[in-house]
């Protein structure tokens, strides 16, 4: 029988360590807009993801791709990488090519709370795009909207659940009154901070199935749709 040298536990952590160590790294990079991320492999330690690394793997982050996406993606991946890494951990060798993390470099990826999901239209589209991809599943992102009928001046507050999303080109950028949301081609077009606007794709109301905008819109029966807050 062969003598198996391995000692100690091996993580896939899906984020090029030491960067975004901690509960969330898939969703806080995606936040942070990156356009390169991967897949890890190390040895676990008592402190937090700061174990040596024995592989690692990058990819570029497409600007459309969801953290529900992104996460399955990586750690298919980072699979991958552990069983072309077994014969070296079992014999020993990853400990000896393993690479300390240099903890001067380390950011941190914590937790996504609840209360994180509601975007704020005083942001740049951008930004809160990254949000949308970013908190895709769970928590996910959310909007207050009122829906106003100008026959009878009814206004109806709407928790619009945010699904899909695009940074709006500046062609395609209209001047609104403030907060106005219009209906354009394939989109609800919302003015964001500094010139901007964020289309939205796909929307969901509470207990409804996911529609895409030209549904939600049509619904409206010619109502008109306004950031609240």
């Amino acid at each position: 029988m062969s003598k198996c040298n391995f000692s100690g536990t091996v993580n896939i952590h899906p984020s090029l360590l030491p960067l975004y160590r901690g509960a969330a790294p898939v969703q806080r990079a995606l936040q942070d807009g990156v356009k390169e991320t991967g897949v890890s492999l190390a040895f676990t330690v008592r402190a937090l993801d700061a174990g040596p690394v024995i592989a690692c793997e990058r990819f570029e982050v497409d600007d459309q791709i969801k953290a529900t996406d992104l996460l399955a993606l990586l750690f298919s991946q980072g699979s991958k990488l552990l069983i072309h890494e077994l014969p070296s951990i079992f014999d020993g060798s990853a400990n000896l090519k393993a690479q300390p993390q240099d903890d001067s470099k380390a950011t941190l990826a914590p937790k996504i709370t609840p209360e994180e999901s509601w975007l704020s239209f005083d942001q740049e589209a951008s930004v809160l795009h990254n949000k949308v991809r970013a908190f895709a599943g769970w928590p996910g992102t959310r909007a207050k909207v009122v829906v106003i009928d100008d026959k009878n001046g009814e206004h109806n507050v709407l928790d619009l659940k945010i699904i899909t999303t695009r940074v709006c080109g500046q062609s395609n950028i209209q001047v609104n009154e403030a907060d106005d949301v219009r209906f354009i081609k394939d989109a609800l077009v919302f003015p964001c901070s500094g010139s901007s606007a964020l289309e939205v794709l796909e929307v969901q109301l509470p207990g409804k199935k996911v529609v895409n905008a030209a549904a939600f819109w049509n619904g409206l029966r010619g109502q008109r749709l306004k950031i609240l807050g």
